[in-house]
């Protein structure tokens, strides 16, 4: 959404909490209270496209109204700036990350679990087990949950990735979050996509219901649907990037299904002239199994931090998958 969207967003929101017409002075004071400094000739240019659009309506002397039009508008608007907001917050989440490999210390970015059965608890075992994960390193509490035994289950997000590119240099760019087909453990390409900068959820939100993945039957055998994120990054930083994945996994932190080589596809996905893709299995993936198994699992993704050294192994992991 442009600058300009975003003021008549803005000015369609004051219009709509109002019970009579105002004018372009209250609506300009109103706006630099929100940190929008727009006079008041500014302030009826903008009117004026708003009247055009029939999202407002003038009324006489007294100023103008919000239409039915505007508040569908509105709606609209406001489901936009919750995009820009979930795609900020991934941004932000990689420029926090501090983790250092080399020396094993620092933040990482985790997802939350809640797990109220201990048969679930055992079927998310078995996937970190076969090494369908970001890391067998968790944070795992016994506690009750809304009245009942269960667990809080913390595990690395592969956005932790992301940020560990950036700390080193390398501008890692999140560009999709979706379902990622694996045949005989290796995957072999996207089967659907959702974008960071077009949906108001985090993009796996949306592919973790039951009945679109198949997790338990790639731990188990080889075919099925996994969760996994896209990203890319300058073709300067790809060789740099391969030395970081190697020593990522040595402290237990990998999951990458496949990294491309410059504009090349990966899994299915065009990258652009000058950039590199790689795909990561999404964090949240072990907790999908468990939902396959109609064992409820309130998943949180990728919202908040751990110090690395409060992670402990699972599972020893035996990384089925390959990469492409």
């Amino acid at each position: 959404m442009s600058e300009s969207e975003h003021r008549m967003i803005e000015i369609l929101r004051i219009l709509n909490v109002q019970e009579k017409p105002i004018g372009s002075k209250v609506i300009a004071d109103e706006l630099k209270t929100k940190g929008y400094n727009l006079g008041e000739r500014a302030v009826r240019y903008h009117m004026q496209i708003l009247d055009e659009k029939g999202y407002t309506e003038r009324k006489g002397y007294s100023g103008r109204v919000i239409t039915e039009l505007g508040r569908g508008k509105l709606e609209k608007g406001l489901i936009y700036d919750q995009v820009d907001f979930t795609f900020s917050k991934f941004e932000e989440r990689i420029y926090l990350t501090d983790f250092d490999y080399n020396n094993r210390c620092g933040n990482v970015i985790v997802n939350t679990s809640n797990i109220l059965e201990n048969k679930a608890f055992d079927i998310i075992k078995e996937v970190f087990a076969a090494g369908v994960c970001v890391s067998p390193l968790i944070n795992a509490k016994k506690t009750e949950i809304n009245g009942k035994k269960g667990y809080v289950m913390k595990t690395i997000c592969g956005t932790t990735i992301d940020g560990v590119f950036l700390k080193n240099g390398i501008p890692s760019i999140p560009q999709y979050g979706g379902l990622v087909e694996i045949e005989d453990f290796y995957p072999t390409k996207f089967s659907e996509l959702i974008s960071y900068k077009k949906t108001s959820i985090t993009p796996l939100d949306a592919f973790i219901a039951k009945g679109m993945t198949s997790v338990l039957d790639v731990a188990e055998h080889g075919p099925g649907t996994i969760p996994a994120n896209f990203r890319i990054i300058p073709e300067t930083g790809l060789e740099k990037a391969k030395e970081i994945i190697q020593k990522l996994e040595k402290v237990g932190i990998g999951g990458v299904l496949e990294i491309g080589e410059t504009s090349e596809n990966v899994l299915g996905i065009p990258v652009p002239e000058g950039m590199v893709g790689i795909s990561i299995i999404g964090g949240i993936t072990p907790f999908c199994a468990a939902q396959e198994m109609d064992y409820k699992v309130d998943i949180k993704t990728g919202e908040e931090f751990i110090d690395y050294n409060k992670l402990k192994e699972l599972e020893s992991s035996k990384h089925k998958i390959k990469k492409a």
